[in-house]
């Protein structure tokens, strides 16, 4: 799996999921990608110059002649029986498109039309997978690795064992079942000896295991081959050395005492890593330990002024310190980086809106009102409305500020901040002082982090005076 960037700030509670896959380098993309280069040309630059029926197949359906496009496609199929048959090439056009529907209904007809091909199968396997509909997705791969053992694929083979092989262990990790995983990914690693997500997913399960020097050995091996290729192609390794990764296993794991030793060791081997310096500086925020992650962050950012990932951090840190004009200055710096960037102009929104000025308000309400809006339909609509919702409650608008914060907890799940904000316009609104105080105790229960847990503690003990 692909290292994503720190830049999106979650609640420790997402953290803590059942899989807990290690980051790998970019410069390997993740099995459920291998695809053979013909096959997943997603624009026509991208076909390779030997199979033009691709790149024609491609122009048809750029210009709404799906069935055209599948013709050819058959035609090429027929003339390279290496590539990939000709529905799923479709549907890796319909993912091109973003165009959900077409994916779906494309793989559905290739297993019709090719049932004892394995690839349709594992495309849907990955798909579900994706969705987590993790039951599904396990039966898809051992379908698909019940026909590949019967198939004579020739070039295709290895890429489809090695796809099989991470879905199983994928799924395995799903279950838990941490001994069957870690053979899939020995399996995995016998068919591709160099891969560095083989690597890091076979260190994932030893660490479950409690089995650190192994994983140690198998994430030394895997930096190196990431280092190694940053160089030839002269960039910075896009992956975390071994003994952060260990770190954040044992943060996320909830071993902080682990996570606290090993993250010191991470920070004296790579003192100028970024990546370490900000995963250290979110390992500390999110354990309550403003003063040293306010520290990492000002590492960060001297590493580089312009980090984006420093940028955020260093914002969200001064928000929960109360200083909402340093917030709102590292804030709008991000912003202006990546003007559409949700965790920078909500915590924008946030600081200005805990400042006097009128001003600042109504541009707090400004990005407020615009990420409500343009996040509703996202991961980060709970969010988005709970900031809604806390501006409004600053310009005194109570009934909308209660509508917006009823909306950011119909979905079940919300940050303790979030509860503070809705306590607020309720004892605002003269709600029933039982209701606020059970709803504020309620979030004083929740662990990670909470901006306003002091505030939520006195109004608790004003309450009940």
């Amino acid at each position: 799996m692909r290292r994503a960037s720190f830049i999106v700030i979650v609640p420790v509670a997402a953290l803590l999921l059942a899989v807990w896959t290690i980051p790998v380098s970019a410069q390997e993309t993740t099995p459920a990608a291998k695809t053979d280069a013909a096959a997943a040309a997603p624009a026509p630059k991208d076909a390779p110059k030997e199979i033009p029926e691709v790149r024609e197949a491609w122009s048809l359906f750029t210009n709404r002649d799906a069935d055209g496009a599948l013709t050819v496609l058959k035609r090429a199929c027929r003339k390279h029986p290496e590539i990939s048959p000709p529905y799923v090439i479709l549907f890796r056009f319909f993912a091109s498109a973003n165009a959900a529907a077409g994916m779906r209904n494309a793989l559905e007809e290739g297993v019709k039309s090719a049932p004892s091909d394995p690839e349709a199968y594992l495309e849907l396997a990955d798909m579900n997978w994706q969705e987590r509909r993790i039951t599904e997705a396990r039966l898809l791969y051992e379908r698909a690795t019940a026909l590949l053992a019967k198939s004579e694929l020739a070039a295709r083979r290895k890429n489809l064992e090695i796809r099989t092989l991470a879905g199983m262990s994928r799924t395995s990790q799903a279950r838990e079942d941490w001994a069957a995983a870690q053979q899939y990914a020995e399996n995995w690693l016998k068919v591709d000896p160099q891969s560095i997500e083989g690597m890091t997913t076979l260190a994932g399960c030893l660490l479950r295991q409690k089995n650190v020097n192994a994983a140690l050995e198998y994430l030394v091996k895997a930096y190196r081959l990431a280092d190694d290729q940053a160089k030839k192609d002269n960039k910075p390794v896009d992956m975390l050395p071994p003994e952060a990764i260990v770190a954040e296993f044992y943060w996320r794991t909830g071993d902080q005492e682990n996570a606290q030793k090993w993250m010191v060791v991470a920070l004296r081997e790579k003192p100028r890593d970024i990546k370490v310096r900000v995963l250290a500086t979110q390992w500390a925020w999110e354990t309550g330990k403003l003063v040293e992650a306010e520290r990492q962050a000002n590492a960060v950012l001297q590493l580089d002024p312009q980090s984006l990932d420093g940028l955020v951090l260093r914002g969200l840190i001064a928000r929960f310190q109360k200083n909402y004009k340093a917030a709102e200055e590292y804030s709008q710096r991000a912003v202006l980086l990546r003007p559409t960037l949700f965790a920078a102009t909500n915590n924008l929104a946030l600081a200005l809106a805990e400042q006097s000025s009128d001003e600042k308000k109504s541009r707090a309400l400004e990005y407020a009102e615009n990420n409500a809006k343009q996040y509703q339909k996202t991961n980060q609509a709970s969010e988005a409305w709970s900031t809604y919702g806390w501006v409004l409650y600053k310009l005194e608008k109570y009934d909308d500020a209660e509508k917006a914060l009823r909306q950011a907890v119909s979905g079940g799940t919300f940050t303790p901040d979030t509860a503070y904000y809705l306590a607020c316009v309720m004892e605002k609104r003269g709600g029933h002082t039982k209701d606020v105080i059970n709803l504020l105790e309620n979030a004083l229960k929740i662990a990670g982090p909470f901006a306003y847990r002091d505030d939520a503690k006195a109004l608790v003990a004003i309450m009940k005076k």
